[in-house]
């Protein structure tokens, strides 16, 4: 077949670039999607949303506070609040406990501008390890639904909540003991093994 100007045009070029066509917007097509895919792997975090200042004063957000564990306990904590007070030290041993397996505590703090100096004050005291973040709005305490504190949540790896404890009185750290065992991966025999012949 010859077109215009003595140009040939044969049957197979309509082809190929009918094939060019589609594959191009196949691939347009594909972009966004491929987008979406790459910027869900970047955090797998799928809970609740914050902005809040440290201990130190760092700003941290959801993205850095959860970016690596297995189990997140978060519980929410005030100055002015005996049980949250009788409730850390019970967390701190949980740490030592279960850390090396994925296990992390956030701390959410409440106070208001007219206690938030004595929160501050007396956690840098006990060097406590957790992550302490200060939400005087109690903006996070809101948007979990939560009344009273304290308040123990666990969270999986992608923000989906497992369980909810409201208070704390003496005994009830082994419920959150037990519940932690509950939900933390089970070791494998190899770190049992490590253990025993240690």
């Amino acid at each position: 077949m010859r077109g215009s100007e003595g140009t040939n045009f044969l049957p197979g070029d309509y082809k190929m670039r009918k094939i060019i066509f589609l594959a191009l917007l196949a691939l347009i097509l594909l972009l966004p999607y491929a987008a979406f895919s790459e910027e869900k792997e970047d955090s797998d975090w799928d809970g609740f949303k914050f902005k809040l200042k440290d201990l130190n004063g760092d700003e941290q957000t959801q993205k850095d506070v959860f970016a690596e564990g297995d189990l997140f306990l978060v519980d929410f904590w005030a100055s002015w609040c005996k049980p949250c007070n009788m409730y850390l030290p019970h967390l701190a041993k949980m740490v030592e406990e279960y850390g090396d397996r994925g296990f992390k505590v956030v701390i959410f703090v409440v106070d208001d501008a007219g206690s938030i100096a004595n929160a501050k004050a007396t956690l840098k005291a006990k060097d406590y390890p957790f992550t302490i973040l200060f939400d005087p709005g109690a903006d996070v305490q809101r948007d979990l639904g939560v009344k009273r504190i304290p308040t123990t949540v666990l969270f999986d790896p992608t923000g989906k909540e497992l369980w909810r404890h409201v208070g704390f009185s003496s005994g009830d750290e082994d419920e959150v003991r037990k519940k932690i065992e509950e939900n933390l991966p089970k070791e494998s025999s190899e770190e049992s093994e490590d253990e025993d012949s240690d």
